[in-house]
Formats: structure tokens, sequence, C-alpha cells
């Protein structure tokens, strides 16, 4: 197998320091661009208590892109090791082992142990805690356990015997002192007491003088009980206190990283919903416990996830006063017991975003150090539940200044160009109506007048209506593949009709070929091009030319005007957009409604500045599908 495609293998325990070793292995693959797997290797047969805690970490390293897999296996060298020759892996990330005595260590740890395999993978190893399969083999009082104590003692027994006869207590108390010490770290307090009284035993009977003597004095047996006993006791208070303060630490690190992964889970989060999920997903896996997220909703509880772990809450006008900080006197986050479940406060800034119910398996409710860190995951769940509603709000008002702009932009662009069709229409129908004789030449030119500025009314308002319609996809495109000379001739002999000849030069090569094409629509768009160019540059020479691209065909509008102010090349394609210093001229919708034909033929609009001044707009057309046949290649293929 080729090494960029050997995998990275990760090995992983229940730990917090687990989610520092997936880091590196996630940093490790990607530097090396080949896939990973992350793996937990279960020695005892069947799930350890922690099995819920490695469920989060192998789906946080499956989150970061690794394969995952848990094995069971005698060892936990012997299960990575069959996994390494299977995936051939080219390394092999390790937690370092931290047992609990030094020479536990030597010459046995798991990455010594796979080193032996000779195995053709690098080992790395980081500074973890991984291996925690064997954490519930040190305590008991099995059938192993004994055996185990009484081997610990022969073995004491046989080095005490070559102890001297005479003054030997001296000699041999260090030696069953430190055989009751490990047995009481190893195999717990029960069999450590077992363990002293037969030391004393041992002792009086087999190493007393003389030896197997029944009739040893009473007093130097009684004394070593007792110091037996004493130092057994003193040794295990302090290895209870270490393993306690050891769990402190461990649990610690644990709930930081759940707070930690919490957090980052929240934050990716979008809805009220997704919070509710992965909130009760984590506490379940963190505290043991059954949770869910409750929502005032018309006078009831909805719930996310659904549905309530207790139906039998009261509705939200009686709960939710007695969750206030006002109510209650102490920690505003006190949970409240309700039933069989406990209800916390999700308390915000201004007010609360709702309420998180707890239910525990057994009943037997939750330590006061569980219930700080529950109200550190309640106050996490309100600052994303905050987030989301600011957000939404911020979303809404954003929405309404948006609206509000557009329609105060609407008004005051159509307002002025329909009051000065409207002016005149009026004024002119009034003069027709007065009673003084009006000269036929005076009448008719006031019914000019009505008529021209009727039918600028009706192409400001035929324009809305198109922008609307092209925007709203009310308008389909009906494209036919059409020679684009025919399309450019009846534009430009739409406005010759209009304004006369036009200072306009063509260039359309006569190698041009068919274009797909709404005719009535690329019509419309080079009539509104050639009237933006006569607008702002009166009585100016223009260029319209069209070529042939690698998939597209390109028409090009270019005046000699003033040309466009730099930064406004996009926004000019603004509906009711108009550069600062335009002055009068049209409401601001024909480059809009250019871009929104363009973009509905599937092709691309653009402005720039010529060289020389003014400006010009380039059209790409693409030619997409097959085009007709030729006449006389069609009668040919027949």
């Amino acid at each position: 197998m080729d090494a960029p495609h050997r995998p990275v293998l990760v090995a992983l325990g229940s730990e917090a320091r687990a989610l520092r070793l997936i880091q590196a292995g996630y940093r490790l693959a990607r530097e090396r661009s080949a896939p990973w797997i992350a793996v937990h290797v279960e020695t005892g047969g069947h799930p350890t208590e922690d099995s819920e805690q490695v469920q989060v970490w192998l789906q946080e390293a499956q989150r970061l892109g690794a394969e995952i897999r848990v094995i069971q296996a005698p060892t936990l060298a012997h299960g990575l090791a069959e996994l390494t020759r299977r995936t051939h892996a080219q390394v092999l990330l390790l937690g370092r082992s931290r047992d609990r005595w030094p020479w536990a260590r030597v010459g046995h740890s798991t990455a010594n142990e796979l080193l032996r395999r000779g195995l053709d993978t690098f080992i790395e190893v980081v500074d973890e805690r991984l291996d925690h399969s064997r954490t519930q083999a040190f305590h008991g009082s099995g059938f192993g356990a004994m055996v185990g104590t009484l081997c610990v003692l022969a073995a004491s027994s046989g080095l005490a015997w070559l102890v001297p006869h005479e003054g030997n207590l001296a000699l041999v108390l260090p030696v069953y002192l430190a055989a009751v010490t490990f047995i009481a770290h190893r195999w717990g307090q029960g069999l450590a007491v077992l363990a002293s009284v037969l030391s004393t035993l041992f002792f009086s009977f087999l190493l007393e003088t003389p030896r197997f003597s029944r009739g040893a004095a009473p007093w130097p047996n009684l004394l070593f009980f007792l110091a037996m006993l004493l130092a057994a006791q003193a040794v295990m208070g302090l290895l209870h206190r270490l393993r306690q303060q050891a769990r402190e630490v461990q649990r610690r690190e644990v709930h930081t990283a759940s707070l930690y992964l919490l957090g980052r889970a929240l934050a990716r989060c979008h809805g009220i919903d997704q919070v509710g999920v992965i909130a009760a997903e984590h506490i379940r896996r963190v505290f043991k416990v059954e949770a869910c997220l409750l929502f005032p909703a018309q006078g009831d509880w909805k719930a996310a996830p659904p549905p309530p772990l207790d139906p039998g809450l009261p509705p939200p006008p009686e709960l939710l006063p007695q969750l206030e900080v006002g109510e209650r006197l102490g920690d505003p986050l006190e949970p409240l017991a309700i039933g069989r479940t406990y209800c916390l406060s999700l308390s915000g800034t201004d007010r609360s975003e709702g309420v998180l119910q707890i239910l525990p398996r057994d009943g037997a409710g939750l330590p006061s150090e569980t219930w700080e860190l529950l109200k550190a995951f309640a106050v996490q769940i309100a600052l994303a539940l905050e987030r989301l509603r600011w957000l939404e709000e911020a979303r809404k008002a954003q929405v309404e200044n948006e609206t509000e702009r557009m329609r105060s932009t609407l008004l005051g662009a159509i307002g002025h160009d329909l009051r000065t069709p409207l002016a005149a229409i009026h004024g002119a129908a009034g003069t027709l109506l007065l009673p003084s004789e009006v000269s036929e030449s005076t009448r008719r030119d006031l019914l000019s007048m009505i008529q021209d500025e009727s039918e600028r009314l009706a192409h400001l308002l035929g324009d809305l209506l198109d922008l609307t319609r092209l925007e709203s996809g009310a308008i389909h495109v009906q494209k036919e593949w059409q020679p684009l000379e025919e399309v450019v001739g009846s534009a430009l002999g739409r406005l010759e009709k209009r304004q006369g000849p036009l200072p306009l030069q063509v260039d359309l090569p006569e190698t041009l070929p068919l274009v797909p094409l709404d005719a009535a629509l690329i019509e419309q768009l080079l009539v509104n091009l050639l009237t933006n160019a006569q607008r702002h540059a009166p009585g100016q020479a223009m260029d319209l030319r069209a070529w042939e691209e690698p998939g597209q065909v390109v028409v090009e509008v270019a005046d000699r005007g003033p040309g466009i102010p730099e930064g406004y090349e996009e926004r000019i394609f603004d509906k009711f957009f108009r550069l600062p210093e335009a002055g009068e001229g049209g409401v601001g919708l024909g480059l809009a409604i250019c871009r929104a034909i363009v973009q509905a033929h599937g092709g691309a609009i653009r402005a720039e500045n010529r060289s020389g001044g003014g400006s010009s707009f380039r059209v790409a057309l693409p030619l997409d599908g097959v085009p007709p046949l030729p006449p006389e290649s069609a009668e040919g293929a027949s």
C-alpha cells in the first residue's frame, strides 16, 4: 500500500486528555494528506463504565473526518497490533502510560510491547493517559485478588526467611509493611486487613525464634500486629485520599472538555430545535440523565427534543414566575424539583429564554458538584438561545430597514418621474378645456404633448412591471436559434422610428453564428443600453459591435460620455440607482432590467470605462445546446 494511503491510527480512551490526542491525530493526518482512524480497545470483553464518554471522543474524531472503530482484545497492545497490521497504518499515536507504581511501567508499557512485536509502523507517544481499561481491576476481593494477596505474602515470607534469626523484627517489619501497602493499593482495604493478620501469623509461626515453635513470646507478635495494622491503615488512608484527588482532577478535566465541546457545538446551531437536540445529547452523555428544553408556546410548553420528560408540568404562566430571580432567595439557577424532574431557568440578560428539564435515571438525584457543572451547561445553553434570538431580531430589523429603504427609494425615484408627465398632461388638458378659442396648431401641440407624456408614463410603469416579472420568474425565456443581426436591426428600427437617425456605428461580422435567445427580450436589452448611452452622452457617437468567443457571443455597446466613476461598476445595475452627478434622467430601472434579461439567458453583463473616455457595456450570451442544421445540410441529409 502506498504511503499516502496508509492511515494514521489514534488510540483513544475516556480521559479528557484524549481531546488533545484527537487534535494531534487530525493535524498529523492533514500534514501527511492521509486518512486517519480513531480506535478504542475494550479489554474486558464488555463496555466499561466510561463507554459513553468514549463515544463522545469517537464522535468528535468522526466530526473531524476520522473513521471510528471499537474493537475487543485481551490486551490493549494485542488489539492495537492486530488493527495496525490489518490497516497497514503508517503512524500509531498513543497516550503516555501512567500506571500507579513506577516499577509497573518498567519494560511493560504499551509502546514497548508494540515495539517488541516488530510492527512496520512509526509509534509516537503523546503525553496522554489513555489506557483506562484496567481501572476496574485494581479494586475488589474476588478469587483473583485473593490469590494475588497470598502470592505477595508468600513472596514476602520467603524474603523474610533469609533474615537472621536474632533481632529479626526490625528487618522483617519493612518487608511485610511493603507487602501490605502494595495489597492495600492494588486490591483495597479489606484484603489489606486480612494481609495484616496473615502477616502476623506467618511471622509468629515461621520467623520467630525458635522457628515452628508455639512458645514464642506474645508481646513482640502483638506489637508487630499493631504496627502492621496501623501502618496499613495509614497507607490506605493516604492512598484513598490520593485516589480521590486524582479522580477529582480527572473529573474536572472531563467536565471542562465537555463544556468546551458543548459551547463549540452550540455555536454552530441555527435554530432552537437544533440547540435542544445538541444540549440534550451532551447532558445525557456527561451526567447520565435525560434532558430537554421547554419553551412557552400558546399557553403550553414546546419541548426540544420532544416530548417533555414530565407532561404534568404547570403551564408557563405558573412555572416561569417560580423560576424568576425575584421569587427565590440565593442562587437564581437553583433547580426547582417538580414531580420526578428538576427544572432550571435558562435566564438571559433581559428575560428567560426557556426551561431546562432534567430527569435522573435512577431517581436518586444528583450530587452537589454535578449540579454546579449542570448550571454551567444551563448558562451556555441560555447564551446560545439568546444569541439566536438576537440574530433573529437583527435579521428582522435588517429586513424591515431594507424594506423601508426600498420603499423610500421607490417613492423618491418614481415620484418625480410620475409627477412630471402627470403635470404636463394635466396642464395640457386644462388648456384645452378653457372656454377661449384655441388655434388648431396649438391644439395639436397640446394633444401631441399629452400623447408623448402618457407614453413616457406608460413606459415607466412598463419597466416596473417588466422588472418585477423578470425577478419573480413570471416571464419565461423562450430561446430560439436566430441571427443576431435581425435582433439588432429590429432594436435600431424601433429607436429610429421614435428618435430619427442615430449616431451609431455597427460592426457585426458575417461569420457570427446563430445565437439561442429570446428575440423580444434581447431587443429590449439593446434598446435600454442604447438609450442609456444617449442619455449620458447626448450627440456623441456610439459603437455597437459583436464577436464570437469560445462557448459564447459577446455584444458591446460603447459611448464617449463621461464614463463610470470608480467603484460604481456593479452598483449601476441595482434597481433605482442613479449616479450622483446624473441629474435629470431615468428612474434607474433600465440597467437593472438589462441584468435581469441577461441572467435569465444564463449570461453575464459588465460595465467598464474605455480608454480615451466613455464607457462600454459587454453582454455575454452562452451558445448552449445544439444549433439547427443549415438549409443546404438539411436537404442533403434528407
